[in-house]
Parts: C-alpha cells; structure tokens; sequence
C-alpha cells in the first residue's frame, strides 16, 4: 500500500509494541495476553465495536439475542479467558432442554415427521457409537487438531479424502449431520477435505456435545468484549481506516500504519510488530505492503459467505429447522439457512444463511428467506402471509468465511508454508484461517503459537 499524502504536522503519533489489524476474536484475545505480559498495544478495528462475529440484537424487552457467536466450547483457553476478564459463565447444552424444532426442508416445502421414542432411541444409540469410532480411528492420530493447522509433512492421506467418504471408512457417519448443525457453515461435510471435516469437530466439540458448553451468564455473548473493551482502552481505535502500511525485516519499530478515524486527526502507528487478524483475503490484505512470498499464500485462499439475521415472523411461536430431503447427510439446500431460530424474546428469530461463494447481499439474503416463508407457509410450516410480513430487524454480513485451499495444495504442503510465515517482515498472522471458526480454537492457537512467538522476539 502507497504511503498516504496526509501531512506529518497533521499526524498523531502512537509508538507500539504490538500493532493488531483486526479486533474480532483472535485480535482482541491476543492483546489481552500480549498487554498482560507487558506490551504497548494497539488494535485497529473498522467496526465501531470489537467483537467480530459475536455481534448481540437487543428486542425492545431488553432481552440479548446472540448473533454469530452463541456458545464456547469447554477447553482451557475459555474459562482462561473469561475468568481474565472476569465475566461470569455458566454451563449449558443445546442438545438437551430446549423445546424440539419442527423440520422442514426449507427449498422443497416438505415436512418431516417427528421421531417416536424409539427411532430417536436407535439414533442417539448409533451417534454415540459413532463418536467411540471417531475418537478411536481419528482423533487419537491428530492430536494436535484443536491447536492449529499444524499439519505434518508429508500430509497423511487420509487427511486428503472427501470426509464423507473418510467417515464410511471408520463408521462414523452418524456425526456428519451433527457436525453441519454446530459448526454451521461448514461447506458440504460429504466432499470437503477430511482435514476441514475433522477441524470441525475436534475432541473440546465433541467433550463439548456431550456435556456442557460454556456462555456467558448474563445471556449476552458481547459481555466478554465489553469487558476486554474497557480493559484495552483507549489503546483500541474504533471506526478506523488503515490509509497505508509499510513492514520492513528489520528491528526496532518496523512496521508503520497510518489510520484515520472520523473526526480525528490521522494516527501513524509505529510498532515493532504486526498482528493480522482478519480474514487473510488478497481483497483484505493485498495492500498491506505484502512481499510475493506472502501473496502465493494467501492467493491460494478460497471462501464461503454466511448472513446473519434477526427477524420478527408474526404469531411464529417455534423453531423450524432446514433438514434437506435429497442431499447427503440432510443438509440443507445450499444457499438457505440452517433454520429459523426462536430466541428468549418471543416473535423474533434468527437465522443464518450459508453460501458457497460471496456472491451475495443483505438484500437478497432477505429475498432468500421470505422466499423459504412462502414456501413453508404453502405447507403449513408458518402462518399464511409470513413471508410479507417479516421483518428484518438486524443483518450482518460474516463473510468471508471459511477460508480453505484445495486438496491439492494441502497436499502440496500449504500450511506448512503457512505456520512458516510466522514472524516474517515482523508480522504475525491468526483467526479462523490458522485454527478454524471455533472462538476456543483461535484462543488455543494464539495461547500455542502466536502469544509465545510474540513474547519471545518483544524480549518479554
């Protein structure tokens, strides 16, 4: 990125340890652990609050409604972090105590009849037998799975199998749609690298599915940015434009960033190291001063979309979850959402769509939806007339989501090449793309590799 012409009278100067671009999930928690070890930090975020995907909808009763960012899985790194920052947690489990959803698949109209005792007896039967297998033939072979990509080399070749076809082989296909339901939006769970499959359900989710997740105890995920938002300060610039970046090989305070924010003089960050924690996309960072080394990486990054939505559906009183008919593993139809949600305020819902691409929009998610409405309500899913009278309360845009690379190239060593990309020009790089899209994954990869790595060339 070229140098901006803003005048140096004109500039603030900020002199950093530690400057983060991105102050979602792995940003903010790797400036907590950086600030208590002893660093200057500073952390710029675009959004006028931290948090990225753990965004909250308050109805008018006041009552939070998750967006995005619902549960944490049971590990280490949770509980760390929110007894840090002090915000209470309580235990809780989706799978249990909450009244059962209706299921529909969403695209075709067609209702799928509820289970007697007996066939969800013989189910939960086969998903527990399911899981021994998974954790037997799989699990006990990758250990390092929830702690990064830290794929070895050569990459085993079953890591390179499509997942459903690695899930016939040690029986666990009875997991599948579970695994599309709690870590939605995983891509079709049938084709996608074995690699991609298995991040998805790593031994804290699969302990996690089958005791208890952690949330926060006010019922409101974003208390745990609140909290690390009044802890960091005024070292976090909100509402921020990064005008240029330049990264050198050398030490002292290398990197330097100039970043305007509305009605503020420009600021020019000069820090000794670079955090990147936002989604590696050339369209993201292709102008942050990236050598060519850096930009055969992450060209090789590939993405999926998902919408996120609050929507109030009159005299709706229940859940209705999206349950494909006619595709592997009844996922849903792609694009469409995993369901229409029912939250503790009654008459809104959520809903959250998944794409295979990025070739969508607010307002054609919106059209998406109501086109679900109208045909659920054709079969009596929905009361006559929802899909008018819906209203979109609250959207957000997560994508891009899911960045992955091609069988190919995982075979071809990328994450390897990836991991090696640590500390080069003085820069760091972490989120979803380096531990997968699991708030306690990232923590783990941070408090594994980017906190130490940190630590050591700060001299701290």
């Amino acid at each position: 990125m070229k140098p901006a012409s803003t005048p140096a009278s004109n500039q603030v100067v900020l002199d950093v340890d530690l400057v983060v671009i991105g102050g979602g999930s792995a940003g903010i928690h790797a400036a907590i652990q950086l600030k208590d070890a002893g660093a200057k930090v500073a952390v710029i975020e675009k959004k006028k609050q931290i948090g990225g995907h753990a965004e909250t909808f308050y109805a008018p009763n006041s009552a939070p409604i998750n967006v995005g960012v619902v549960l944490f899985e049971n590990n280490t790194a949770v509980t760390d972090y929110f007894a840090r920052l002090n915000v209470s947690t309580i235990f809780t489990n989706p799978t249990t105590g909450t009244p059962a959803a209706l299921n529909y698949d969403f695209a075709l109209g067609f209702p799928i009849p509820a289970q007697n005792a007996s066939v969800t007896q013989a189910q939960n039967q086969a998903i527990a037998a399911a899981a021994q297998s998974y954790t037997i033939n799989v699990l006990t072979k990758y250990p390092w799975i929830d702690a990064g990509f830290l794929v070895p080399d050569p990459v085993p070749a079953e890591l390179l199998l499509p997942f459903g076809e690695l899930a016939k082989k040690y029986r666990f296909e009875a997991l599948l749609p579970l695994i599309s339901n709690f870590n939605w939006y995983t891509g079709d769970v049938s084709t996608i690298p074995a690699l991609y499959g298995i991040k998805g359900l790593g031994p804290g989710l699969l302990q996690s599915l089958f005791g208890k997740f952690i949330v926060a105890a006010s019922g409101d995920t974003r208390s745990l940015y609140e909290a690390a938002a009044k802890d960091l300060g005024d070292s976090i610039l909100l509402d921020s434009t990064i005008l240029s970046v330049t990264r050198t090989a050398k030490t002292g305070k290398p990197v330097v960033i100039l970043v305007n924010q509305p009605g503020q003089p420009p600021k020019l960050i000069r820090a000794k190291k670079l955090l990147v924690a936002i989604p590696q996309t050339l369209s993201n960072i292709g102008k942050f001063d990236i050598s060519g080394d850096e930009r055969d990486i992450f060209s090789k990054f590939s993405a999926m979309g998902y919408w996120a939505g609050v929507a109030t559906v009159p005299n709706l009183n229940n859940t209705l979850r999206n349950v494909g008919v006619q595709t592997p593993y009844n996922q849903p139809v792609i694009p469409g959402p995993a369901g229409i949600q029912a939250t503790v305020a009654p008459g809104y819902f959520t809903t959250l769509v998944g794409y295979n691409d990025l070739n969508y929009t607010d307002a054609s998610s919106q059209a998406l939806i109501r086109t679900n409405l109208a045909t659920l309500a054709a079969v009596g899913g929905v009361p006559p007339g929802s899909a008018e009278a819906t209203k979109f309360v609250f959207s957000s845009d997560h994508g891009p989501y899911g960045l992955r690379v091609s069988t190919k190239d995982i075979k071809n060593g990328f994450y390897k090449k990836l991991l090696a990309a640590q500390g080069k020009r003085n820069t760091y790089w972490a989120g979803a793309a380096f531990a997968g899209h699991n708030s306690g994954l990232i923590w783990n990869f941070n408090v594994g590799t980017i906190v130490p790595g940190l630590k050591k060339d700060l001299g701290l």
